[in-house]
């Protein structure tokens, strides 16, 4: 989060009795949260959700670390996923973590992950160490993923800044700005031209990339500096993009499936931890102006749109 260039050093990891905490930092959830599947199970019943997509929470992604290191917390940690989707088959999809840092290594544990463990895609940062997520470096594997006919969810990472250090803005403000950088890059960027195939969700409702989006195609339409490299207005690449509900208010995600589409938007809760919405489909309820018919695309179409694409 944030515009550091820097990502959070997560070397210290404890486990208290009410919280995991990183660097000092309580995230918000338990190490029993986050890998009981009864307790997922259980939080899934009382929403009314019948299966829920499983990825590694992030500050296990590591970038900043040796490649060969961070693959190896990347295998236990798909494998780990894995594990809970082939117990309960019916109730989780997984999707796989890799070493972002290095693509090919990137690649070759997105192939294992995929073909050994049946997870069905990749979960990554908003940043690889300081570098977007679509370098050049990294275009190859964002269009094996693609080919694959694969998603791609997209989770903001901690990054410093000693602006946002206190009263928990780092992740209050400093997510949803560093979903927006991310985001933003991707559609100025020509990513979707060169990959055209490629479906990313956003969680966290996006951050706040929906509410500045109109500022986007005007900055692209009145600054050449902008159209250097995309083809097109960010708006037009929308079909691209997923974003899930989590805004935390009825209005805004009105908003957001206004503008992006009932069939880009997905239901997202932010289990188990302590900013996430216990009730998502209440949620989506008490959203003004939407309709039974838009609450089931969102409830039921979108997300197959985004897990499967054509093959859904």
């Amino acid at each position: 989060m944030g515009i550091g260039p820097v990502q959070v050093r997560l070397d210290t990891w404890q486990d208290v009795a009410d919280n995991i905490t990183v660097n000092g930092m309580p995230v918000g959830a338990t190490i029993h949260q986050l890998s009981d599947p009864d307790y997922l199970i259980a939080a899934s019943d009382r929403a009314g959700v019948d299966i829920r997509v499983l990825s590694p929470p992030p500050f296990t992604y590591r970038y900043w670390d040796d490649p060969t290191r961070s693959v190896e917390l990347c295998r236990l940690l798909n494998n780990a996923t894995a594990d809970i989707v082939s117990r309960f088959p019916d109730r989780f999809r997984g999707l796989a973590t890799v070493p972002l840092q290095d693509a090919e290594l990137a690649a070759a544990e997105w192939r294992r992950a995929r073909d050994e463990l049946g997870l069905e895609g990749v979960t990554v940062g908003t940043n690889v160490d300081g570098e977007n997520v679509d370098a050049p470096a990294r275009r190859g594997f964002l269009a094996g993923l693609a080919e694959d006919g694969a998603p791609l969810l997209v989770h903001p990472d901690f990054v410093p800044s000693p602006r946002i250090s206190s009263h928990y803005l780092v992740n209050m403000v400093g997510m949803p700005t560093e979903t927006a950088i991310t985001m933003s890059n991707m559609l100025f960027s020509g990513l979707f031209d060169e990959i055209p195939a490629l479906r990313v969700c956003f969680v966290h409702g996006g951050g706040s990339a929906p509410y500045i989006l109109g500022r986007w195609d005007v900055g692209w339409q009145v600054r050449p500096e902008s159209r250097t490299d995309a083809d097109r207005s960010p708006s037009a690449y929308l079909g691209n993009i997923f974003c899930d509900t989590l805004t935390h208010s009825p209005v805004a995600l009105t908003y957001l499936v206004e503008i992006m589409g009932p069939e880009n938007v997905v239901l997202g809760t932010d289990l188990p931890f302590d900013v996430e919405e216990p009730d998502p489909r209440g949620h989506l309820r008490r959203a003004p102006r939407l309709d039974d018919a838009t609450r089931q695309i969102i409830e039921t179409v979108s997300p197959l749109r985004w897990l499967k694409g054509d093959r859904g």
